[in-house]
């Protein structure tokens, strides 16, 4: 023990200091977090005016760019990899050096390799709307955009790998086991799916298994594994408490990743009965980890909850974030089964997750770093924009979450009956829970501007404090 000691004081002696990690990541990580802002306002405007069209049909007719077939998987796929995977990697590399005591490698190629990513991103989305799509959930980017993301992706994952890698801080942390899973994982999903969708072409049967697996893997493990991430560094450090019960925490972590892989397979797939009965045993069993999670969380900031929401923005943020964690679990696996196949529900949860669950944790997060990185202040410049954009997301969350639940249940309803009058209860009859949707995603578009108006009001700050020093 005492021969270790000496090593580790060097470590410490040698660890750069705060300033200099939060200057190495300060171009890619701001850079990633604009432009993910910027891509969740046009996928929610995209996803807004998608919704429109499902109860007013005659909204924007006579121009094949913007029908619903195009307009719903160009909006999922613009807020899955345009929003939510680049503030992921915005995250990733911020976490990586912050508990590694580590400065960032190669923040300028990052960079760059974002900004591959986001033309990649741009050809996708376009390509969608020209009627391009591949027709698979979460994965309809044409091939010409799908291989230039993995590209970028590669160099994004390998240089937040190598900052890993020279972290002067050894042990990890909660939040570096969720990040070093999912920048694993999603590599490994998105080879395999492209690989055997879009390149050898396996058959009919396959096709639906391979999907389901990416799709659901895609949201369970990397997508909420990066709120996770999120969340165990957040809520301790804004309780300003140690993380209590870690044991219950690596339980949760390990349980998540060999459970959480077989969940959301559709049940009634033309595929082997025993891939349905797994996957409908794992939207059960995910439940264990998910609150193992939780009761870490819960425990390490009980008895502050409510003054800590009170005065911290981020915190807030987070706090949504576990519950709609909670309850996008318990949603899919209570209604998860054969009862809503084919509705409005699937899409729920695919929303709940990326704009609920990792949504508002990572607009949390960055509520936090942006101000850091830009004014070296604690909170963005406008308090008042900052609430504007919980309170809108939070109400965009929960509009566009109850709306295509209910109507996914009233559509499931229908089907399951032998009315005659399908097309006035499942289609007309949803209509009122289809517009609750539309205000939904007005609201998320209100949160984005209103953290882009805040972005740019800290980033005036940070240049006008540069000029005022170079004078």
């Amino acid at each position: 023990m005492t021969a270790a000691q000496p090593s580790s004081q060097n470590a410490c002696a040698t660890a750069p200091s705060v300033a200099e990690v939060e200057a190495s990541c300060r171009l890619p990580v701001l850079f990633l977090a604009f432009s993910g802002a910027a891509w969740l306002l046009t996928g929610v405007v995209l996803a807004l005016l998608a919704s429109v069209q499902l109860y007013n049909p005659t909204f924007m007719e006579g121009c094949a760019w913007v029908t619903y077939g195009r307009l719903r998987p160009a909006a999922s796929n613009a807020l899955t990899y345009g929003f939510a995977l680049q503030s992921a990697f915005a995250l990733a590399l911020w976490l990586i050096a912050r508990l590694g005591r580590v400065e960032l490698s190669a923040p300028l190629g990052l960079t760059i390799a974002a900004k591959f990513w986001n033309i990649a991103v741009t050809v996708g989305v376009l390509g969608i709307l020209a009627g391009d799509a591949t027709g698979f959930d979460l994965l309809e980017f044409p091939p010409y955009a799908a291989l230039p993301l993995f590209v970028s992706y590669a160099c994004i994952g390998a240089w937040a790998l190598v900052t890993l890698h020279r972290r002067t801080e050894r042990d990890l942390y909660v939040s570096l086991w969720f990040v070093l899973a999912a920048l694993l994982w999603f590599p490994w999903i998105l080879s395999t799916a492209q690989g055997l969708l879009l390149g050898w072409q396996v058959p009919g049967v396959m096709q639906a298994i391979v999907a389901g697996w990416f799709g659901n893997n895609l949201l369970q493990i990397v997508l909420i594994g990066f709120a996770l991430a999120v969340l165990f560094y957040f809520v301790p450090k804004t309780v300003n408490r140690p993380l209590a019960n870690p044991g219950l925490a690596r339980a949760g972590f390990w349980l998540l990743l060999l459970i959480g892989g077989w969940c959301g397979l559709s049940q009634l797939a033309p595929v082997p009965a025993w891939i349905p009965a797994v996957s409908g045993a794992a939207n059960a069993l995910v439940i264990v980890p998910v609150l193992a999670l939780l009761v870490s969380l819960w425990q390490t900031a009980e008895g502050k909850i409510g003054e800590t929401c009170k005065e911290n923005a981020t915190f807030r943020f987070m706090l949504v974030a576990s519950i709609l964690l909670l309850g996008v679990t318990l949603h899919t696996a209570m209604f998860g089964g054969h009862f809503t196949q084919f509705t409005f529900f699937a899409t729920a949860r695919t929303d709940i997750v990326v704009l609920g669950v990792f949504g508002l944790a990572a607009l949390g997060a960055l509520h936090h770093i942006v101000p850091r990185l830009t004014t070296g202040e604690d909170e963005l410049p406008s308090e008042g924009l900052a609430d504007l954009s919980f309170w809108a997301a939070l109400l965009g969350v929960i509009a566009v979450g109850i709306g295509l639940t209910f109507a996914g249940f009233k559509q499931a309803a229908v089907g399951a009956s032998a009315n005659d009058k399908f097309l006035e209860f499942a289609v007309t009859g949803i209509a009122n829970h289809l517009k609750l949707v539309t205000v939904g995603y007005g609201a998320l578009a209100v949160s984005a501007l209103a953290f882009l108006a805040n972005f740019a009001l800290a980033a005036r700050r940070c240049c006008l404090n540069c000029c005022g020093g170079a004078r």
